[in-house]
């Protein structure tokens, strides 16, 4: 729909609540609007496809623009466009920026942090910037020569900002309801995880405090194995359920991340889309399905997180602002010699994030997740007493 830098208003009603088209699109497109419970055709593949298209040649046409009226080589990017991943990692490759920066609560609820800082900047009197509350800014230096990735903080500093639970509390939730469980040191919790991912178990991680904004970070995630073929499939119909080829993201360590995809820069709020390394890459095969049978296909050694397209959406993950997260994926490495693993939000269709330990557990009974770890705990599915009135809740929440 884009023509010469403009759009026609024919085809749009933004102050509808519920979708923002208007019926002359329906008319001009010759179908109409697909329900999340619908089978998805070739023609809305297609129609996805374009609708892409047009937007990343918007931001192409925009960006340029605005870095010259600024004289700027760096870019901070908020609002619901910022969550498309695949158009972020084109303006990472394609520029013009040198530093890229995208809120991770990009859309309309991370604007109240804007509210927030405006009403304390300008109405407060404070200074703009609040080094001691919001970390520090520091500019990406080169690798150093000892090949380790160089220093990063943003004010962020990993978007944990909501509630967390010590293992007291943990402690007390479970004795309360008499869950079955297994305290594990710290020290040898990462392993232990690390051995049940390797196997293909699924797990629900509920650690530290609750991230802010649509991604799943580490500390309210279901993880498993990237090398799985058929990881992709179980984690959505049997865990999500949702239609089995929504894609997952991989978690991969910062250091690491060049070896496996054509990244060798920040996504920590895993907002940015980039392929995966050729040498990671398996060869097409004749007579490959096409459509949506293709997304079954295994593309990489990481089929799991693997796009058709050879691309994945990453979140790098370093010790300083996720460390025992870090030390699950590094545990990983050591045991099966791969530094990546799947990671998606810890709810269903249609929920939010779990938050406190009753929402975790009631989101591992519910769906066929092997284990929950409640900060030092391990839970075991076989071990627990099943929920009742377990096929009521389903009907609770719409695809989202």
């Amino acid at each position: 729909m884009v023509r010469d830098d403009t759009s026609d208003a024919r085809f749009f009603d933004f102050c509808s609540p519920q979708r923002h088209y208007a019926p002359a699109l329906v008319a001009h497109l010759g179908i109409g609007p697909r329900r999340p419970s619908d089978p998805m055709t070739e023609e809305y593949c297609n129609l996805a496809a374009s609708v892409q298209q047009a937007l990343e040649i918007a931001i192409g046409r925009i960006l340029p623009p605005l870095m010259r009226e600024f004289g700027t080589s760096d870019f901070c990017f908020a609002g619901g466009v910022a969550l498309n991943c695949v158009g972020n990692g084109r303006i990472l490759r394609e520029g013009p920026f040198d530093e890229i920066w995208i809120q991770p609560a990009a859309g309309d609820a991370g604007g109240a942090l804007g509210v927030a800082l405006a009403l304390w900047h300008r109405y407060l009197g404070e200074p703009r910037t609040s080094p001691e509350r919001l970390g520090t800014w520091q500019r990406r230096p080169a690798v150093s020569s000892a090949g380790s990735p160089p220093a990063y903080a943003d004010g962020m500093n990993g978007a944990s900002l909501g509630p967390e639970y010590s293992d007291a509390d943990i402690a007390q939730f479970l004795d309360e309801h008499g869950y079955r469980a297994r305290r594990v040191e710290p020290s040898a919790l990462a392993d232990e995880v690390a051995a049940l991912i390797a196997s293909e178990k699924v797990v629900g991680l509920f650690q530290g405090r609750m991230e802010f904004g649509p991604r799943a970070l580490g500390n309210r995630s279901i993880i498993g194995d990237a090398r799985s073929p058929n990881m992709q499939s179980v984690m959505n119909l049997k865990i999500k359920f949702r239609e089995s080829f929504r894609p997952f993201a991989p978690s991969v360590l910062r250091e690491r991340a060049h070896e496996w995809f054509e990244l060798d820069d920040e996504s920590p709020y895993m907002l940015l889309v980039a392929d995966v390394q050729g040498a990671k890459r398996l060869p097409r095969t004749e007579g490959e399905a096409t459509g949506l049978q293709s997304v079954n296909v295994p593309r990489s050694l990481i089929p799991a997180v693997t796009h058709v397209d050879y691309s994945a959406r990453i979140q790098t993950v370093r010790r300083e602002t996720h460390p025992r997260y870090y030390d699950i994926i590094e545990a990983f490495r050591r045991r099966t010699g791969c530094p990546v693993i799947v990671n998606t939000s810890f709810n269903v269709r249609g929920e939010p994030l779990v938050c406190t330990p009753e929402d975790a557990y009631r989101c591992f009974m519910r769906t066929n997740m092997d284990a929950l770890v409640l900060e030092n705990f391990i839970l075991e599915k076989a071990e627990q007493q099943p929920l009742s009135s377990e096929d009521v809740w389903q009907r609770e929440f719409a695809l989202d």
